[in-house]
C-alpha cells in the first residue's frame, strides 16, 4: 500500500477529542474514512433496490435488447 500525505482542516474541538482517542491521528482518519466509504456504498445499493420494479420486461429480454440496439460495441468490442 501506498502512503501519501495530505493535509486536511479540522475544528480544534474536533481534533482534541480525536487525539484523546487515538495516539495515530493518520490511522484514525483513515480508519474512519474507510468506514465511511463502506457506509455510502451499502446507502448507495440499498437505495437502488426496487429501482427496476416497474419494468415490464424480463432482465434477459432487456439485456438482450440492450446489446443489440447499438451493436456490439459494448465493453470495448465491436462485431
Amino acid at each position: 500500500m501506498h502512503l501519501v500525505k495530505t493535509s486536511i482542516t479540522l475544528p480544534d474541538d474536533l481534533l482534541a477529542e480525536a487525539k484523546t482517542l487515538s495516539k495515530n491521528l493518520s490511522a484514525l482518519v483513515a480508519e474512519s474514512l474507510r468506514e465511511y466509504l463502506r457506509q455510502q456504498k451499502v446507502k448507495k445499493a440499498m437505495e437502488s433496490f426496487g429501482a427496476w420494479q416497474e419494468e415490464q420486461e424480463d432482465g434477459v429480454s432487456m439485456v438482450n435488447r440492450l446489446r443489440s440496439e447499438g451493436g456490439r460495441d459494448y465493453a470495448g468490442r465491436a462485431d
